[in-house]
């Protein structure tokens, strides 16, 4: 009986999905609160990545790059809808949407960091080698139906995503309260995504206390124990930091105060910061120049 809220029932619903097929199945008891979502907290959360994603898109809207910027929006867009479509179904098929959605995602900031100051040509033919890479691991991926390749690519991609815009921070801001300002932020992402990594492995490793917990605590309060879900919700802060900061650092608007213009927490960062000319120069099709000094 559970003392602080709804009882748990005993058994699942009847999937309205049909058995699951999955490889991958996480702690959230399947089926346990509606027939027609398997892990109803894991795809909820998945919100967290598509709310992020309308709100980069609103804010680039009417710029004449917009669809640059917007790219990598659409990519955790991508990852939100796909991993809600998993947890939803817990089907084999959906399973290849949740995974190659978030090489999709990491794939298109990557090929930013990596191309901001190239010529056009060099930074399609990156672009290239990049998707062919990645069509030829997806398609060994559904076929083999491993687990540890695709997320040891994830974990290079993100790591390499980091070593990148680190640099770019040094070489392209060199106001120092604004370098130290981005370098916090840059941080403050690379500590969310790892939390939110040991909150998952927390997940994994101890299920069964898990599941026990929140069958004695009872609904709706047990939902706090579904640390998967909590995953989805600190990596999507943190793709977020990584996408916001690497279209800062990218654009014409580097160095310069942009209090109002990102969503919690990154505006939270941008805050109140003085303004500064950086030192940025148009190398490539992404790069631009900073503005000129008022001269009055």
């Amino acid at each position: 009986m559970a003392s602080l809220g709804w009882s748990y029932r005993d058994k699942p619903y009847d999937p309205y999905w049909g058995p699951t097929s999955s490889k991958a199945n996480f702690c959230e008891e399947d089926y346990i609160v509606t027939p027609y979502i398997a892990e109803l907290i894991n795809t909820l959360t998945n919100l967290t990545y598509i709310l992020y994603a309308i709100h980069g898109i609103y804010k680039n809207w009417g710029r004449k790059d917009a669809f640059l910027r917007n790219i990598p929006y659409l990519g955790i867009m991508g990852v939100g809808f796909g991993s809600a479509l998993f947890h939803a179904t817990n089907k084999y098929y959906t399973q290849w949407a949740d995974d190659l959605s978030m090489l999709l995602a990491t794939a298109t900031v990557m090929h930013r960091v990596y191309t901001y100051d190239d010529t056009p040509l060099h930074a399609v033919l990156k672009g290239l080698g990049l998707a062919a890479f990645l069509t030829a691991f997806s398609v060994w991926h559904c076929m083999s139906n491993e687990i540890v390749g695709h997320a040891t690519l994830f974990g290079v991609m993100v790591v390499l995503v980091g070593i990148k815009t680190r640099s770019i921070i040094s070489a392209r801001v060199s106001d120092p309260a604004v370098k130290k300002e981005v370098r916090k932020l840059s941080r403050w992402g690379s500590v969310i995504f790892v939390s939110g990594y040991i909150i998952w492995n927390i997940d994994n490793f101890t299920c069964s206390w898990l599941t026990e917990a929140k069958r004695n605590i009872g609904m709706p309060l047990s939902f706090l124990l579904e640390l998967h879900g909590w995953w989805h919700i600190f990596t999507g802060i943190g793709a977020y930091i990584f996408i916001a900061l690497v279209e800062y650092l990218t654009s014409e608007e580097a160095g310069e105060p942009l209090a109002g213009r990102f969503a919690w927490p990154v505006d939270m960062f941008l805050r109140n910061r003085p303004r500064s000319t950086p030192n940025i120069t148009r190398t490539g099709y992404g790069t631009l120049s900073a503005p000129p000094e008022n001269m009055d």
